[in-house]
């Protein structure tokens, strides 16, 4: 039930409790016309609701409704003072729902990119109970954010990402081998499996290569469809070939008989060319004159068979490299507290956004207290073999655009400095960038956003 429905529902039960003792002064309309604090706090809520922040601070928007319909069912009795009233304590409400939904879409990021690809792939309707499970579970994890327990909530990040991926990854399966399953299983039903086994087995085979693609990448749709195809195509021929031996069988077919049909279907072939098949000679020599025929087609099946042996060979390394990325990954990202920093996989290379380094207001000196910091980065940094490092500045909107670009450049080259000379990172390898104010990641309209855009990141490129 969207906003507007849930306050319209709320209202009428109290036009008709209110309708009881006296009749109400003015109208949902005459409301939101007349106490524009209402009007502008439920447009506020709206647009929080369509950018999906609900879910990520859902006991603070609870209430922050709660107090807009209190603010309502007052308005309408011209309560001006108890208007205000409640429309000052949702906004404390509110400003605290919103940065705790930005807290939880930070420390979400990759569980709700997982969710997303979930939903692109139709899981949600799909798998719906899974899907409902593991949105569940988000919720729970946003509560706990709400409460301010975020190392409890980040327990929760590695079940949600995997859960997400897993359903994703099936409902990608089931789109793409739907109707390869439903031929096999025909084909079994029309006793493939004792007439003609050998083609089935192919289908089957063909059926599990799709499903491979996808689990080595799913990414890779079109190639999994393209497997999933030729399943279908060999169940399907396997099929035939079932009711052809069947009608031999009910014919009564002699050896004779198969072989005369066999040499008419080879002679129909070759009706369209102008050398008629010697079936005067040995078979091999029939066979030679479509072989040479055919010679083009079984060079490219050739190509295709020496691309799709060294595409599994490639895929195999990308696994190794990718699980080899992973453990490195969840090696940093154990360096930090969740009040420390947020650490993120991008590929192969890793982003940490620090969330505990602070500099003196205007300042860029590093404090004593970011030393045990700094060295956590090192130690992520020296995780990878010979990595390039980019140290980003960012500052809140307070200031001059300019003035802020400087400043969070003095930072960031400040940061690099102490990798360089304390850290022992190569110069060469490091790079340092003053974003100034221009990629906020909260809300500069408060001081909890402003101090989250005051912040470093260091992107571990190993790429």
């Amino acid at each position: 039930m969207t906003l507007l429905k849930r306050s319209a529902y709320l209202i009428v039960l109290g036009v008709l409790f209110v309708g009881c003792t006296t009749a109400p002064t003015l109208s949902q309309t005459d409301v939101f016309e007349t106490y524009g604090e209402i009007a502008s706090f439920r447009k506020r809520l709206a647009e929080d609701e369509s950018n999906g922040l609900f879910n990520l601070a859902p006991e603070g928007f609870r209430k922050a409704e709660n107090k807009l319909n209190q603010a309502i069912s007052l308005g309408r009795s011209k309560k001006d003072e108890a208007v205000a009233e409640k429309i000052r304590e949702g906004r404390e409400i509110l400003d605290k729902a919103e940065t705790d939904a930005i807290t939880t879409k930070s420390l979400m990021r990759e569980v709700l990119e997982a969710r997303r690809l979930a939903i692109a792939a139709e899981a949600d309707s799909m798998m719906a109970d899974q899907f409902k499970a593991l949105d569940n579970k988000l919720r729970l994890a946003a509560e706990q954010v709400e409460q301010g327990d975020l190392e409890a909530a980040k327990k929760w990040r590695p079940e949600m990402l995997e859960g997400y991926s897993e359903i994703e990854l099936e409902a990608l399966k089931q789109d793409a081998t739907e109707n390869a399953r439903y031929d096999i299983s025909q084909a079994i039903n029309r006793e493939a499996d004792e007439y003609a086994p050998k083609t089935l087995k192919l289908a089957r085979e063909e059926l599990a290569l799709a499903i491979a693609v996808l689990e080595t990448n799913r990414t890779q749709r079109t190639k999994a469809k393209n497997h999933a195809l030729e399943a279908s195509k060999q169940a399907r021929r396997s099929i035939e070939l079932t009711e052809l031996i069947k009608e031999f069988d009910n014919r009564e077919y002699s050896a004779e008989d198969v072989l005369l049909w066999y040499q008419k279907q080879l002679a129909q072939i070759n009706e369209s060319t102008d050398e008629p098949l010697p079936f005067d000679q040995p078979n091999h020599e029939v066979v030679k004159v479509l072989q040479d025929k055919l010679a083009n087609y079984a060079e490219l099946r050739k190509t295709e068979l020496a691309t799709r042996i060294d595409l599994q060979s490639r895929l195999a390394a990308v696994e190794r490299q990718n699980q080899e990325a992973q453990a490195r990954f969840d090696k940093i990202q154990d360096l930090f507290s969740a009040e420390e920093a947020n650490v993120y996989r991008q590929g192969h290379n890793i982003l940490l956004e620090m969330r505990a380094f602070n500099f003196p207001s205007g300042g860029t000196d590093i404090q004593a207290e970011n030393f045990e910091l700094l060295d956590k980065i090192v130690t992520a940094i020296k995780s990878f073999p010979s990595p390039d490092v980019v140290v980003s500045g960012h500052t809140d909107s307070v200031g001059g655009d300019e003035t802020n670009r400087k400043l969070s450049q003095q930072r960031a080259e400040t940061v690099a400095s102490f990798l360089e000379k304390v850290g022992g990172v190569e110069r060469t390898r490091l790079t340092a960038i003053g974003y100034g104010e221009a990629r906020p990641v909260a809300n500069n309209e408060t001081e909890i956003g402003r101090k989250s855009n005051r912040r470093i990141e260091v992107l571990i490129i190993n790429e």
